[in-house]
Order: structure tokens, then sequence, then C-alpha cells
């Protein structure tokens, strides 16, 4: 079965921040580390004007890169009109991004809201999501929505399903991250959900030297997606800098060692598994 590996660029926010590295640094850094494609945070774009694209979109391929998705950090959770439409405008602005870098998927959120305002706000949550599914129907790009806990609208499988099945396009597909549903059993979540995922994020948290992993069983996920036919990208998502203790330069510090460490995690499941 064929694979496709990438990395989003969240894997090195703290780098980024400091100014250590920017987004063709990035293109360097995951063309060595032998990834086939980068995901960019949109925020980790140093501009969204088509100049800069087009040039970021030939350093790539000059690299053997390609730019498979643009992450948006949206919210649909909103109160007013006003916020709302902020909103869209902000992920069509993404669409339109995607199109010029030559990305099939912009990654979305449904969003995030007070819980105890959820209930009111989640009709027009998906009305959002079918205004901008059929944006990005126009463009040629898919929408990947991502669950997520912290109060989210999207925490588990099943309210994940009945979002996807009520936005109800085939442009407004599932980011499956397999470490984001909060479901008593999340390789459950992940094989219940599969049928809807057009891009998946490979979580993975604390990592040690050795390759160790005990916050999630990937060996599990990567036979669940190689059962399932699972033939989109895999993204890399490196998050142990957030478990540790210290300022940004240490939480830097530890992307760049601990990220190529995950890379050659995920590299040896592919090899298992695909």
């Amino acid at each position: 079965m064929a694979f496709k590996l990438s990395a989003i660029t969240w894997s090195h926010h703290y780098s980024f921040e400091l100014g250590l590295i920017d987004d063709f640094g990035l293109i360097d850094l995951y063309a060595k580390e032998g990834l086939a494609g980068i995901e960019f945070i949109d925020g980790h774009i140093k501009s969204l004007e088509k100049e800069h694209l087009l040039k970021l979109k030939k350093y790539a391929l000059d690299r053997g890169l390609s730019v498979t998705a643009i992450s948006a950090g949206n919210s649909f959770g909103q109160e007013t009109e006003e916020e709302m439409k902020g909103q869209i405008e902000y992920v069509k602005k993404n669409i339109n991004a995607g199109v010029i870098l030559g990305a099939e998927v912009i990654r979305v959120f449904a969003g995030w809201a007070d819980p105890e305002k959820q209930k009111i706000l989640w009709d027009r949550a998906v009305a959002a999501m079918k205004e901008c599914g059929k944006y990005a129907e126009e463009k040629g790009i898919t929408l990947a929505v991502e669950p997520h806990n912290h109060g989210g609208f999207l925490p588990d499988s099943d309210k994940t399903i009945k979002f996807l099945n009520q936005a109800n396009s085939p442009f407004v597909k599932l980011n499956l991250d397999t470490g984001n549903y909060m479901d008593k059993n999340i390789y459950k979540a992940i094989e219940n959900t599969i049928d809807f995922a057009v891009y998946c994020h490979i979580k993975i948290h604390k990592i040690t030297k050795t390759g160790y992993m005990k916050d999630f069983n990937l060996d599990k996920i990567f036979r669940i997606l190689s059962k399932n036919k699972y033939r989109g990208w895999l993204s890399i998502e490196y998050e142990g800098q957030e478990f540790l203790k210290g300022d940004k330069k240490a939480k830097a510090i530890n992307e760049k060692e601990f990220f190529k460490i995950a890379v050659k995690k995920v590299k040896n499941l592919i090899k298992k598994y695909y």
C-alpha cells in the first residue's frame, strides 16, 4: 500500500516563535529528514500574499516537498454575526492560499465555545462550515475538520460524526488526529471515523531517544490505518515539547532533538504496516 509522509510545522512552533527558523527553513529541515511533504500552520507562513506563496511553493518543489495542507486556527463558536463572518473570511483566505501553494487540504476546526452555549451555537457552526465547504469546492480544495477537546464542539467521535453528517459535503471531511479524541477508547474512535478521513495527524507526545512512547500505542493505530486501507497523507505532529518544564528556548531545543526521533519512529511503522 502506498504511503505519503509529511509533518505539520506546529512540531517546531517554539523555534518559529523565537525566530530560530522561518518558513523556508522549515522546508529545508523537513526535506533533510526525508519527508515528502510539509503542512504549514498558517501563522508559520511569512505572508499569504501571492508573490511570497509562489516563492515558497517553488522552494518546496526544488527540495522534493509537496505542501500537503495549510492549517487554519479558526473557530466557528462565535456569538456575533460579525465575528462569525470574520472567521469564515479567514478560512476562505487560507483556501485561496492553498490553491496557490498546490495544497489539496485545508485543516480547519468546528471551533470552541462556552459549554453552556454549545448546543445553541452548534447549528451556526455547521452552517459556517457548509459555506466554507461550498467555497472550497469552487476552488478544488477539501476541508479537513479536526476534532478537538478543551471546550471544542468535537471532543469525541460521536459528535465528530454528527457534525460531518450535518455538514453533508464531499468537500468537508475529517483530519483524523490520532491523539485528540476524548472517547474512553481512542482506538475504537479512530476506527469508527476513519471512513471520513482525507488527512491524518500522527500525534506524538513524549518520546524517548530510543523511540519509546507511553501516551499512544502507535502500533495499534497503524494496524487500524493499514487494515482500513487509509491512503492519504500521514502528517507527524510532535508535541513532546509541551510537556517539558522550561522556557521557550528549552522547548525549541527539545523540538530540534526529538522531532527527528519521531520521524524515524513513524518511518519504521510505515515499513512495518504499509
